[in-house]
């Protein structure tokens, strides 16, 4: 008997060409989705969250407050304040949340009522929570991680159609 032979088949199946390829082709566009949390990481160490207060006066009837982020960012919550001498009154918030028309929102609105004849200047606060937009490499952190997981679906689809159709003769060019 030989040496190192043991009765079995210890010959590897070969590989075709395109397999072979399509393996490559897959790993390298994968690859960069074991990165993926890279950004994210990155992200969550440069993020910029603020807040910021708008101080308003209460006139006899109502009155509405905004409070604004920056231009270019987006606000991510909010709220209000009344002060003690509009409470002693009555006044009241009839409605606190996003200001309409913005997408994403930019501000947070506060309309109050004051059923009062008098005004009470500062005492009403709008508050706005903002967040600074994050980019990696000129792409937002959201529409990068799109991005990634596109290019490993169309990877893994290369690699399953090529292993389907290796068995099949190609068409090649004669010289």
């Amino acid at each position: 008997m030989k040496r190192g032979s043991r009765g079995v088949n210890t010959r590897r199946p070969s590989i075709s060409p395109m397999e072979r390829r399509a393996f490559v082709l897959a790993l390298s566009l994968t690859l960069p989705l074991a990165m993926y949390g890279i950004p994210y990481v990155y992200a969550s160490q440069t993020s910029t969250s603020y807040h910021i207060e708008n101080t308003c006066d209460v006139a006899p009837g109502g009155d509405i407050c905004f409070a604004f982020c920056n231009p270019g960012d987006y606000a991510t919550g909010g709220g209000f304040r009344l002060g003690p001498d509009a409470v002693n009154v009555g006044a009241t918030i009839i409605a606190s949340g996003f200001h309409a028309g913005t997408n994403p929102p930019t501000s947070w609105t506060v309309n109050g009522h004051n059923p009062s004849p008098s005004t009470f200047p500062s005492e009403m606060v709008a508050q706005v929570i903002c967040q600074t937009p994050i980019n990696v490499a000129g792409i937002g952190v959201p529409q990068f991680g799109s991005l990634y997981v596109a290019i490993a679906l169309g990877a893994v689809l290369y690699f399953l159609l090529s292993k389907r159709f290796a068995g099949r003769p190609s068409l090649s060019a004669k010289a």
